[in-house]
């Protein structure tokens, strides 16, 4: 079964990524066609996944317990995160 029978969720995605999507997978997996949610927070799309059959183009490092999708060609994307505190804020326990 095609993963496109599934709702997918994930974070914005680059520019950089969306050509890369494309360039391996074709013009259906354009992220502007592909995502069926998009949302700014990674923890807000997990759960939705824990919780239901969606697909979840995440950083496998966060993924915890869902099980992860091989997919052919391998994705070859990569990506730079930051984490930058609000003035004020407590830093959340997991981090």
């Amino acid at each position: 079964m095609s993963m496109k029978a599934y709702p997918i969720a994930s974070t914005p995605l680059s520019e950089e990524v969306a050509r890369m999507l494309v360039a391996d997978y074709g013009p259906e997996a354009n992220p502007d066609n592909l995502i069926t949610l998009r949302c700014d927070e990674t923890s807000h799309i997990l759960d939705m996944a824990r919780r239901t059959d969606a697909i979840v183009l995440t950083v496998k490092a966060v993924a915890g317990e869902l099980v992860t999708l091989d997919i052919e060609p391998r994705l070859r994307a990569t990506a730079r995160f930051g984490l930058v505190p609000l003035a004020g804020r407590h830093e959340a326990p997991a981090l």
